[in-house]
């Protein structure tokens, strides 16, 4: 499935068609009920002229919101510096849209439909390190979870939520299914996997950095046969040692704890088949189970 997955003009107008039902508080699913009687389908022609008037002035269901960016976790700020940030969002149109330039640079008001879940992510980077957007992970916000008036409030946990979105929405699948099932990014129930994310259901590791889950495998399994919070686990951990030059050492997950190395003993760090960056005032590390580079700023 593209990540351009957004409505048709035809099922824009069914959406607002029963947004309007539900405007003047008919349930979609009452209406539906009624109709199989021939009095309650004399009832909902009747009805038709008033619910679909005005349905074509409001189409575009939107309004615009101004993303709140959070503060950089110690270690990033005392090791890099302050960062310039990539913001993607998907738009009005179903496509993802995108942002880059310093926080004092005027983060620009997104328009953001309101009917669906929407994501929104932003990218740390540092280009004077040559350290570019997608390296060090995302804060995110889910839209209308995170809104708080006109505001969007990003945050290092919805950065794995909205990473997440996208990766259910990558899944390849039947067309006929998209609009309905639950098991897709834009009808998932979002706050019950917030819950079950924070609740002690979930393995320790996890709740420390849920960077150490796989989303795309997660994403792929939940597509296929519905979600399961038995696979929100850690990938596989393989302990390595590095020896690296002295100093603090900060993660690329915002969770990671800043680690010190002496110069007498090599850095020991527990890492996964997927690549991961740690980065020092003097140099970056790119490590996994697979093996380790080092490179000087």
């Amino acid at each position: 499935m593209q990540s351009s997955f957004w409505l048709s003009d035809k099922n824009k107008f069914l959406l607002v068609f029963f947004l309007k039902i539900e405007a003047i508080h008919i349930p979609v699913q009452y209406i539906c009920m009624k109709c199989r009687s021939f009095a309650g389908f004399l009832v909902f022609i009747l009805a038709l002229p008033t619910l679909l008037a005005g349905c074509e002035d409001e189409l575009q269901i939107h309004s615009l919101y101004e993303p709140l960016l959070p503060a950089l976790p110690g270690g990033w700020r005392d090791v890099l510096g302050e960062a310039n940030w990539r913001l993607e969002w998907v738009g009005e149109e179903g496509t993802w849209n995108k942002w880059e330039g310093k926080q004092g640079d005027g983060v620009p008001s997104l328009s953001l439909i309101q009917e669906w879940t929407t994501p929104v992510l932003a990218w740390p980077y540092w280009p004077g390190l040559d350290l570019g957007p997608g390296i060090m992970r995302p804060c995110g916000a889910l839209f209308p979870w995170d809104a708080s008036g006109k505001k969007l409030v990003l945050s290092w946990e919805g950065g794995v939520d909205a990473v997440f979105w996208k990766e259910l929405a990558a899944v390849d699948v039947d067309e006929s299914e998209t609009a309905k099932s639950n098991r897709l990014p834009w009808l998932f129930d979002w706050p019950r996997f917030r819950e079950i994310m924070a609740s002690e259901n979930v393995n320790e590791a996890v709740r420390q950095d849920p960077w150490v889950v796989d989303w795309k495998e997660v994403g792929k399994k939940t597509v296929a046969s519905g979600f399961d919070r038995r696979r929100i686990k850690p990938m596989k951990l393989t302990k390595i040692e590095i020896p690296l030059p002295a100093g603090l050492w900060s993660g690329s997950s915002p969770f990671s704890p800043l680690l010190e190395v002496s110069p007498e003993e090599p850095l020991t760090l527990e890492v996964t088949d997927s690549v991961v960056a740690w980065v020092s005032s003097g140099g970056i590390l790119k490590c996994s189970s697979s093996g380790w580079i080092y490179r000087p700023w």
